[in-house]
Formats: C-alpha cells, structure tokens, sequence
C-alpha cells in the first residue's frame, strides 16, 4: 500500500479579533475614528470591501467586513475551511470524525445539523449564519436552507462541476479558488490548486495509455465495482487521464457502495492496475472494520490478476469517503503517480 502524503497549505486565515476595551475607553477611540474619517472624506461611511461570487445559483455580492457567522455543508469544504482557519457556527459534525476534521469535530461551540439524513435544520436557523457553503450531501436541501437564511445572508453552492466525473477537477478548483477569495486567503487556495495540477501532470505523463484499470469500492466486508463513468471516487480519474477500463458494464450506478459485480468476472478482466475507495475506513475504530487492503488480499480470485501479481493496486487516501476534497485527490494522485513512475 502506497502512503506518500502531499504537502497541504498550512498558513492559517486569521479573523480579525476585536480587542477588549472599557466603555470610556471604547467610546474615545469612536469619536476619535468618526472625527479623522469626516476630516478624509467628508463623511462616516465604511471602507469594506464587497466581492461578487459565481455559483451553480447565479451571482452574488458579498461584503466580506459582515461575515461573522459561517456555515459549512458540503464535505469537500471541512478541511479547506480548516486550514483556512475559519471559525464555524453551524455544520454538520456528524459527517465529520475527529482523526480527520481536527477542528470542527468535536468543537461544541459548533452548533450540530446532524447527518444528511435528517438533519435537524433548526441550528441552521438559530445561527443566523452570514454565509454558508453547501452541497454535496446537503444539496438536496438547498431551497430549504435559503429559506432559513437571514435577510441578508448568502448560500453558495459548486455541486455542478463536481458532480460531473467529466469537469470534477474543474470543479474543485473552482470551489477553492472562490473560497479562498471570499475568505482573504487567496495565497493558501493558489498553493493547493498548484499542488492538485502538479499531481494530475504527473499522472498524465506517467501512465501509458495502454494499461487497463479497474475501479473498486469496499464495503461491509464485500469488494465491488466501481464504473469508468459513475463509480464513486475512480470516475473522475478515467475520465481526465482517459484509462483504459478493465470492465464495463451497461448498468453501471454511482452507488456509494460499488456495484454488485461478482469478484470472480472482476478477476476475469485482468486488470493491470487496480484503484481502490475503502468506503468503511472514515470509521476505523469500529469493530467490524476490515481494511481494503486485508480484504483484496483475503480474496483468492483476485490473486492471480496481473495488478495484484505486478503489485500494482493503489488505495485512495482512507478518509476519501467523507472527504474527497482536493487535500485527498492529491495525496491519492501523487500515490497513482509513484506506483506509475517506479513501474515504468
């Protein structure tokens, strides 16, 4: 199993903090502050600046000086917003787990929706959020969390990029590059993009057009496939490195748990590589755990393939499942890249 681990942006977006100040002490630094704007410009009014966003919804003005409440919804934002160092007020933390959102997790400051499911919509309201970042698992609720937004507060959505394999890596970029911008950290954004390109390059120079690929999605202890055009997780990367497919088949689902194919007609196509989402490793603790890698190896079919002969199976990062952000894409696809470089 290969572990290289990319470098992610690590200089935090600090919000500005307001000091403490007595009710004097407060009242002078106004009066001083409202006197030297009325001797600059003849009058009161603020400086802040307002930015206009692009998302799947349209166009939106956002004053950056007002957001103080933020909202996060969509998985793919945790650990950006993390390392952009945003503080949160609502999110749903029970899509989140402590060894991989480090921050929000178990921030009880954070007031809690709960899982996509059903989510309890009611925090949102309570915390009067000044923008929110949703999609993804929360998308469908979108209309009914804009209604729940303050008069004057914003929701924002990039699920169309993302939600087609074909423009996904498209779609994060543009994903960070808006967040950065909105959140003042347009440098720390730049570097993670730089860093996804610079794995994507490394991939399209390595592989060789020719060797066949299988996509494979573990699950509650089973091994299934996962398609070149929906599977979860592999589908983005047949489509933007045009890998030759092992197997297709005419029903194939972006079900979140592999298709039912069985192990033996997967064995069968004899794939030359294999890349693999362990869908049960964002809960690792559990008892009833059983990584990809003991599984595929526990599988005696699978053993006779040219991938698993060859040593040639990558496994994505194991908190791909409740990640798949543009941090876990480019750890996987250095990961892909290293495998493809040595074997070459």
């Amino acid at each position: 199993m290969l572990a290289t681990t990319t470098s992610q942006a690590s200089a935090p977006h600090r919000r500005r903090a307001a000091g403490i100040l007595s009710a004097a002490a407060a009242s002078v630094l106004l009066l001083s502050a409202c006197a030297d704007a009325e001797a600059e410009s003849g009058s009161a009014a603020g400086s802040g600046e307002t930015i206009t966003v692009e998302d799947d919804h349209g166009t939106h003005e956002i004053d950056l000086d007002s957001i103080e409440s933020v909202g996060a919804f969509d998985n793919r934002s945790f650990r950006l917003l993390e390392d952009l160092g945003v503080e949160l007020s609502v999110a749903p933390r029970g899509l989140m787990q402590p060894h991989v959102h480090e921050t929000y997790a178990e921030d009880e400051s954070i007031l809690d929706t709960g899982n996509h499911r059903e989510p309890d919509l009611e925090q949102l309201a309570a915390a009067q959020p000044d923008l929110v970042i949703t999609g993804q698992r929360y998308s469908e609720y979108y209309d009914e969390m804009a209604d729940l937004m303050p008069e004057d507060g914003v929701i924002l959505e990039w699920d169309e990029g993302t939600s087609d394999p074909t423009t996904f890596f498209e779609g994060l970029r543009e994903q960070v590059t808006n967040m950065g911008e909105i959140f003042q950290a347009e440098e720390e954004a730049d570097e993670l993009i730089a860093e996804l390109d610079e794995a994507l390059e490394r991939v399209e120079s390595a592989y060789n057009g020719e060797d066949t690929v299988m996509g494979l999605v573990t699950s509650g202890g089973d091994i299934n496939y996962a398609g070149p055009n929906q599977g979860r997780g592999v589908a983005p990367l047949f489509q933007e490195f045009d890998l030759e497919p092992a197997l297709e088949v005419d029903d194939e689902s972006t079900d979140h748990e592999g298709d039912d194919i069985s192990v033996e007609a997967i064995a069968d196509s004899d794939p030359e590589w294999i890349l693999v989402l362990d869908r049960d490793g964002m809960m690792p603790d559990d008892p009833e755990y059983t990584a990809a890698d003991e599984l595929i190896a526990d599988s005696p079919a699978l053993q006779q393939t040219s991938a698993i002969e060859n040593d040639q199976i990558v496994y994505m990062p194991q908190n791909m499942y409740i990640t798949e952000d543009i941090q876990a894409y480019t750890e996987f696809l250095n990961d892909f890249a290293d495998a493809l470089e040595e074997a070459e």
